[in-house]
């Protein structure tokens, strides 16, 4: 009832001064009264489902580095997350409306280093001994996924980053090695895999120079064996790959085609799921021989035995 440009009677101004606060409420809520984490505005969740399977992600992933990247490409922000037993593995983020670019990468431990990850087209996996020149010995058991999302205002976002295995794992059995000289102790053998993709990029998947990986492995002397387990990049050409047994002096004592070893055994590299290739190098005598055999952790205790 008052005029046009009066002031509001006490009782109209606090009617609206109500409406105001209950208006602004879902906003306030979680960023005043909340802690801070409530004011993620998305929500994203991590699954790794290998074909055929159930979703397995905290059995596989321990940890993922999240990167964010925005309309140009850039990094805006980043964030390291621990999958423990995880019912939904997951986490928050706070982020202005707009389109986003999500990479996350799971298990990047001491075998990886996310390089140059200022920009999507930069960003890099490799070993940390391969950029700094020195001999590379495995890659960690790697998985990535990757998101477009478009966070709107007001609003809040969940989205699925879905993983997919980016690493072969191998373990090679080496037997009869007490039938070779050598120092106490000392493994008589090594290995060398030859024509490896050191780096792993976004656009071209396994890519860079071609090198030399030197996997370590344990010895047991009193049983002849030696034991190694490594993995490398998928997307590397099987036919390109040499898996070679040399010597304490360098020698080559048995190389062979990975290629032609997986086909023999009716591996296809690039359907195989998330499992570990098992090789088997038997020493006898004068011969060595290199093939697919499906050892098992039983079998090597009964002969360590």
């Amino acid at each position: 009832g008052s005029e046009p440009g009066s002031c509001l009677p006490v009782a109209d101004m606090f009617r609206r001064s109500i409406q105001l606060v209950f208006l602004l409420a879902p906003f306030l809520a979680g960023c005043i009264f909340e802690p801070p984490e409530e004011c993620d505005n998305v929500r994203i969740i991590f699954h790794y489902c290998p074909e055929g399977t159930v979703c397995q992600t905290s059995e596989h992933i321990e940890q993922v580095h999240l990167l964010v990247f925005g309309q140009d490409n850039r990094l805006v922000q980043q964030k390291v997350v621990s999958l423990d037993a995880c019912g939904t593995c997951g986490t928050g983020l706070n982020l202005a409306p707009g389109r986003y670019g999500l990479v996350a990468v799971g298990n990047a431990f001491e075998n990886t280093v996310l390089d140059a990850p200022g920009t999507l087209e930069g960003l890099r996996l490799a070993h940390p001994a391969y950029l700094a020149g020195n001999p590379i010995t495995t890659n960690d058991s790697l998985y990535l996924g990757r998101k477009d999302i478009v966070v709107p205002p007001f609003e809040i976002l969940q989205d699925t980053v879905n993983f997919s295995s980016i690493h072969l794992a191998f373990k090679i059995l080496v037997r009869g090695l007490h039938l070779l000289t050598t120092k106490a102790s000392e493994p008589p053998v090594s290995i060398v895999l030859e024509g490896l993709f050191p780096l792993y990029t976004l656009q071209q998947k396994a890519s860079g120079p071609p090198q030399s990986y030197y996997p370590a492995g344990t010895y047991y002397d009193s049983s002849g064996i030696f034991i190694s387990r490594f993995n490398i990049f998928r997307g590397n050409d099987p036919d390109g790959i040499f898996l070679g047994l040399h010597d304490n002096e360098g020698n080559t004592l048995e190389r062979v085609n990975m290629g032609q070893l997986m086909r023999q055994a009716g591996i296809d590299p690039d359907t195989v799921g998330d499992v570990t290739l098992p090789l088997e190098i038997v020493i006898t005598g004068m011969d060595i021989t290199i093939q697919v055999s499906n050892w098992e952790t039983e079998e090597l205790e009964a002969l360590l035995h």
